[in-house]
This record gives structure tokens, sequence and C-alpha cells, in this order.
């Protein structure tokens, strides 16, 4: 039996029989998403089809460095999806999709296997405040005046910010014992202290 789509409601039902049983006890049907999608788009050809907003986005395989990553399926602008009812899994595969998220939960349990390997970040920059900020801090090294100072007997080593004005880091020099330096001598800097700068 193949699969249909009420168009005006735009539930796209699947029945058990057009999906293969891998395991009869207890009961699992495999859905094959490339062959699913390209049934969708033999529907949306149709006459009828052709006046209704497509039903999904697909991205092919792409073969990057040697690996070939698996295809996407998203089923979109509002349609969802409805296994025939029944005590039974399906395994969604061949492709990474959503249809988590738009199946009409009955009692049928889906599982897909999607995977990622490198994924975007949409918002903010992906690392921890302390990794922004030790990054910055090391930008800000590379480009910012660096003194030595005396603070109350100790030396400190301070980096300011790109106008010269706010300290953005402050580390008070210790020798290799872990005592405060208060004073050096031009050359003793690589052989006394240590930091953890």
């Amino acid at each position: 039996m193949a699969i249909s789509i009420d168009w005006e409601t735009k539930i796209i039902s699947i029945p058990k029989s057009y999906m293969t049983l891998t395991q009869a006890s207890p009961e699992i049907r495999g859905l094959n998403l490339n062959t699913f999608r390209l049934d969708l788009k033999d529907l949306e050809d149709d006459d009828w089809g052709m006046t209704f907003p497509d039903t999904h986005r697909h991205n092919t395989e792409v073969t990057l460095g040697g690996i070939t990553l698996t295809r996407t399926l998203e089923i979109i602008n509002g349609y969802t999806v409805t296994f025939e009812d029944g005590q039974y899994a399906v395994e969604a595969k061949e492709a990474n999709s959503n249809l988590a998220d738009v199946m009409n939960v009955n009692q049928v349990s889906l599982r897909t296997f999607n995977s990622a390997g490198l994924i975007t970040v949409t918002s903010g920059s992906g690392l921890s405040t302390e990794e922004h900020n030790w990054l910055m801090a090391q930008d800000q090294y590379s480009k910012n005046i660096k003194i030595l100072k005396k603070i109350d007997n100790t030396l400190h080593f301070i980096i300011y910010d790109e106008g010269g004005i706010i300290p953005i880091i402050d580390k008070e020099l210790k020798d290799i014992n872990g005592n405060d330096v208060a004073d050096v001598k031009l050359g003793i800097i690589a052989q006394e202290l240590k930091s953890t700068i």
C-alpha cells in the first residue's frame, strides 16, 4: 500500500505495509527515507499536489575528503506524518530527518538514527565564557601594551586593552619557589621566574 497525503490537513499517512518488516517479534519496520521522499515528490507532481506547498526539503549525499555525509530529509510547511496505528517500531533509515519532530503520536514507536559530524552553532561563538576570554586575552597579548609594574613590593605583569587604559590581565610574578618577586635584574627573568601566563 502506498503513502498518501491529505492536502487540506497536511497529514502524510504511512501504512504499515509501505515499510519493510525487519523483525517479527517485537515487530520492527524499516522506513527507507530516500524511497519515502521520492514517493512524496511523485505525489507533489500530480495535478492535485502541484497546487499545494512542498512537503519536504532534501539534501543529497555529499562526499568530502573521502567521507560521504548522508542525505537529509526535512518535512516542511506544516506537514505532519502519521504512521498506521499499532504496536510496532519504525526505524527511519538512509537519511537524517526531522520525522520525530513532525510525527503525530499514536502507539507507533519511531527510531531515528540521525548523526552529525561537524555542526554549525547558530548563536554565540560556540565557546564557553572562559574559553572566549582566554582567546581574547591571547589576541590582546599579541597586540597590546605589556608592562612590569611594582605594586606593594611585588612585581606585576600587566597587559592593557587596545587603548592602553584598562588592564585585561594582571598577574603577580613568582620565583621558582613560589615567592613574590619584588625586583628583577636584566636577564634574570628567563632563569628565575615562573608564571601561569
